[in-house]
Parts: C-alpha cells; structure tokens; sequence
C-alpha cells in the first residue's frame, strides 16, 4: 500500500513537468500568432490610411490650399490608437507631372498624386525566450492618377 502512494506521489510530479514543457512551446506558438496577427492588422491599418489620404488629396488638390496638412488629419484619424504602435510616423503627398516633382495644387489631368505614409514599427516582446526583432520601418505608399486638376 505505502509502495503504491509513492509511486502515484511522484507520478503527479512527472505530470506536472510533462505539462509545463508541453504547455510551453504551446503559449508561445499561441502568443506569436496573436503577434503576427497584430502586425497584419497594423500593416493592413498603414495601407489604408494611405490610400483614404491619396484619395482626399486627389479630390481636393485645387480647391484645399492645405491639402497636405488636410491629407495628415485624415491619415491620423483612419490610424487612430494603432498610430501609438509606430514612432517617428511621417505623411508625405507629392505630385508629379511630366516627371518632375510639382506642388500638389498645380497639378493637371493625368498627373500623379502620391500619399507615403511610414513609421517605426517595434514587435511586442511577448514570447518568453525568444529575442524580438529590433523595430524597423513600414510604409505604404498610394499613387493615383488625377483625372481633374488645373
């Protein structure tokens, strides 16, 4: 009887340790999909912010004298609170026209508007054990074609 209690005694102990290095890899595998999930959404997240941007400026670049700062709002606002997960974010609109750099005002038909929209992107560090990639840039970049214009 004694024999059988100290066999199931440390039985329960190889349990527990067959459990923590099964449930290990499992959290971590979990957690970085979550992670890859959050960057998908971030990345998805810069791109539409950029094309919303493109598509005001294309809209509105005679008749807004601010269009670039107009074009950074709108930007902002499609980001929202996922603009807190980049740092040193920049929005750029440029024009050109016939191949040359133009201001965004003085742009024809079939002149191209160009919104650029980057920042620093730094993973979380939520896998345990596992060193994270140092941050690194992201940016999308829309160019569409005006089809109105001076």
């Amino acid at each position: 009887m004694a024999l059988a209690m100290h066999y199931r005694q440390r039985r329960r102990g190889a349990a527990a340790v067959e459990t923590a290095m099964v449930l290990l890899p499992m959290l971590m595998l979990l957690f970085g999909i979550f992670e890859y999930g959050r960057f998908l959404l971030d990345r998805n997240l810069l791109n539409n912010a950029a094309r919303e941007g493109c598509r005001y400026a294309l809209a509105n670049n005679n008749t807004d004298p601010a269009v670039a700062t107009t074009v950074q709002t709108i930007v902002n606002t499609v980001m929202g609170n996922q603009k807190n997960a980049f740092t040193n974010f920049t929005v750029t609109v440029s024009g050109t026209h016939n191949g040359t750099s133009t201001p965004v005002a003085q742009l024809a038909p079939g002149d191209q508007i160009t919104v650029t929209v980057s920042g620093t992107y730094q993973l979380l560090n939520i896998i345990p054990l596992v060193p994270v990639k140092p941050a690194f840039t992201m940016s999308s970049s829309v160019t569409m074609i005006c089809e109105g214009g001076t």
